[in-house]
């Protein structure tokens, strides 16, 4: 009696199976581990947070985790744009403090709408300015916005006279506390952001050309994209989301403050890094930004509850971003090794 031999062809359900196999450890093998590890460390943080203070859980402290996140959510989503071109915006923070004074004496002097467009007009300056300086003039995106960081923090201490601008009207800094479902206006505005921001990256034809630009700038040139333009678009967005950065750090303080968003360049940048957007560009997604700027936000407020000082909570972020980018620095090198880009 012959024995029946099964022969395993290439279109064998045993071939598919392989294939697929093949497919899922390239990746794992691929994977971002910022993609897996920042939200576990999240969750880490939140049960340690919640043992060592009986503050921590309330939904009193969650609601002013969401207030504090939520002006850092909109600044890391316009940094989000301007890193996938491979450059960076220095400037968020000073744009703040900008918008902050601008539309604080608007506001006082004429009025909340035109106090609002005031300063919607300051902060979209500073995106004007910054896009023309790096591609106009060809200054690197590092020091352009440097130089602007300077010149928007002291135009608003001189426009301030270095003191808060007070007498905005009530119907603006009541929006910092209003809630929409329950949920405070603040924390609803920077979900809104969030979806834009997902589906201009995802959906359109600017998203496109903003990885394009980033991954290779001068392929995409070749292919058609208008470089020069996308870059401009990127710090336009850039800056406007930081304005409404300004807009919301201002109605929950409610004053014009010079020195607002002092902090946010740093925190910016490391929520976009730590969610895993390469600081070479091309790379990233705004959903892992969200991620980054939950991270920050709970970092910060875990460590306020405990009594850590302001001065050491920035030695923690910065180690953080330390070890991000160098992860960063890891995967490119092992990217273009291969010639795989994931």
């Amino acid at each position: 009696m012959r024995a029946t031999q099964t022969r395993v062809g290439p279109g064998s359900p045993s071939d598919a199976t392989v294939g697929t196999a093949n497919g899922v450890v390239r990746q794992l093998r691929n994977l971002d581990l910022r993609q897996v590890g920042l939200p576990l460390v999240v969750v880490a943080m939140i049960v340690v947070f919640s043992f060592r203070s009986d503050v921590f859980m309330t939904t009193t402290n969650f609601q002013n985790v969401g207030l504090q996140a939520a002006a850092l959510a909109c600044v890391a989503f316009g940094q989000t744009f301007v890193l996938l071109t491979a450059g960076i915006d220095l400037s968020v923070g000073s744009t703040v403090a900008l918008v902050s004074v601008v539309s604080a004496m608007g506001m006082r002097d004429h009025g909340m709408v035109v106090g609002v467009l005031f300063g919607l007009a300051a902060g979209l300056a500073v995106g004007v300015v910054n896009s023309l300086v790096i591609t106009r003039l060809r200054v690197a995106p590092f020091i352009a916005t440097l130089a602007m960081l300077s010149i928007a923090a002291g135009l608003a201490l001189n426009l301030s006279g270095g003191t808060p601008v007070v007498g905005l009207p009530s119907e603006f800094t009541s929006l910092a506390y209003r809630r929409v479902l329950g949920v405070p206006l603040p924390v609803v505005i920077a979900l809104l952001v969030l979806a834009i921001a997902y589906g201009v990256l995802r959906l359109t034809r600017l998203g496109r050309y903003i990885y394009a630009t980033g991954g290779n700038a001068e392929a995409a040139r070749l292919s058609g994209i208008n470089v020069r333009a996308t870059t401009v678009s990127a710090y336009m967005v850039c800056s406007l989301l930081a304005t409404f950065g300004g807009f919301i750090l201002t109605a929950r303080v409610a004053s014009g403050q010079p020195t607002l968003g002092g902090d946010l360049a740093l925190q910016s940048v490391a929520a976009v890094v730590l969610g895993g957007v390469s600081l070479f560009g091309g790379r990233g997604t705004v959903l892992g930004v969200a991620v980054g700027v939950i991270f920050v936000s709970i970092l910060t407020n875990g460590l306020n509850l405990l009594n850590v000082s302001s001065y050491t909570q920035l030695m923690v972020i910065g180690t953080a971003m330390i070890l991000a980018i160098a992860w960063d620095q890891y995967l490119s090198r092992k990217w273009r090794t291969r010639g795989d880009p994931g």
